[in-house]
């Protein structure tokens, strides 16, 4: 399995017609049962970083785990380019 994720990292964003849209939606759609607090988020299975990045954005601590080590990477990368 962790074979699988690995290879897929580099790619796994072709499956958004508009990454960087997704990561504000799923930021926003996240962060509204948290509530005006700024809170420290654990994602588990952060993958290539959709989730975490995009609640980082709306000012949330985020750690981010994988067992992918090269998704989890590529998170760090993407998170980078973001000035997260």
């Amino acid at each position: 399995m962790a074979h699988f994720y690995a290879e897929l990292a580099d790619d796994y964003h072709l499956i958004y017609a508009d990454r960087d849209a997704s990561i504000r939606r799923q930021g926003d759609a996240l962060d509204a049962p948290i509530g005006r607090d700024r809170v420290a988020v654990l994602d588990c299975s952060c993958g290539i970083g959709t989730q975490a990045i995009g609640l980082a954005l709306r000012g949330h601590r985020v750690t981010g785990t994988d067992l992918s080590p090269r998704a989890a990477a590529r998170a760090a990368r993407e998170a980078a380019r973001r000035s997260w």
